[in-house]
């Protein structure tokens, strides 16, 4: 088990907004088909990414010298497109303020989706928040660099997943055991989150990216 995918699936729990389009599915009528749908699109993509990359490697494997530095040059590639990308997201937003102070925005064409979800716009958004970023890749380097058998390599990719999708699940199984308390609790951790978004965001692109450059700088000096 490599622990690249432990701490970038640990790093990909809350997502603002997966938080946000949950908090849609269960503020809506019916939650549960919404809730299905977002977390069935979304899983078809992402473990179809991870079981082709798997797969492949499996099938033709590269061998163990190309693997290692490969793996090390992405990690420090991706790394650094973490940091860029925690520097554009902290120069470019607004600073955080509580829901009452924010100016008014006009919303996204995602949360124009969600203000009257279905089915369909569940699936789409699904979708469009599980496109594969930098921390899906540099899990699957680090699942394809430490050379596992196919089981052990998609054993891998369902761990990482089960924690990207741990707010969308939890959810799921909260509404169907318990709906009266569901939504007060997604309502509380939707607005803890909103209010430290900005925040929330560039620690854990930070933290991910200072972690991806120096195993990847420290691999290659060591390897």
């Amino acid at each position: 088990m490599s622990v690249d995918v432990l701490v970038l699936g640990l790093a990909s729990v809350v997502r603002p907004t997966s938080v946000a389009a949950v908090y849609a599915f269960l503020a809506a009528r019916s939650p549960s088909p919404l809730l299905l749908a977002y977390l069935l699109a979304g899983l078809v993509l992402s473990l179809s990414v991870g079981v082709a990359a798997v797969a492949i490697v499996h099938v033709t494997p590269p061998p163990p010298t190309v693997t290692t530095t490969g793996r090390d040059i992405a990690d420090v590639v991706l790394g650094v497109l973490a940091l860029g990308a925690a520097a554009y997201y902290g120069l470019r937003t607004p600073p955080d303020r509580p829901a009452e102070e924010r100016p008014a925005r006009a919303p996204s064409a995602l949360r124009r989706r969600l203000n009257a979800p279905t089915v369909r716009s569940a699936a789409v958004a699904g979708v469009a928040t599980h496109l594969p970023g930098v921390f899906y890749l540099g899990a699957l380097a680090a699942i394809v660099a430490s050379r596992p058998g196919l089981v052990g390599g998609l054993l891998q990719v369902g761990l990482y997943n089960l924690f990207w999708f741990a707010i969308p699940l939890a959810a799921f199984v909260s509404w169907t055991w318990h709906p009266e308390t569901t939504r007060d609790s997604a309502a509380r951790l939707t607005a803890a989150v909103q209010a430290r978004k900005k925040t929330l965001v560039v620690v854990v692109f930070v933290l991910v990216g200072v972690y991806l450059v120096g195993v990847g700088v420290y691999d290659l000096l060591t390897g």
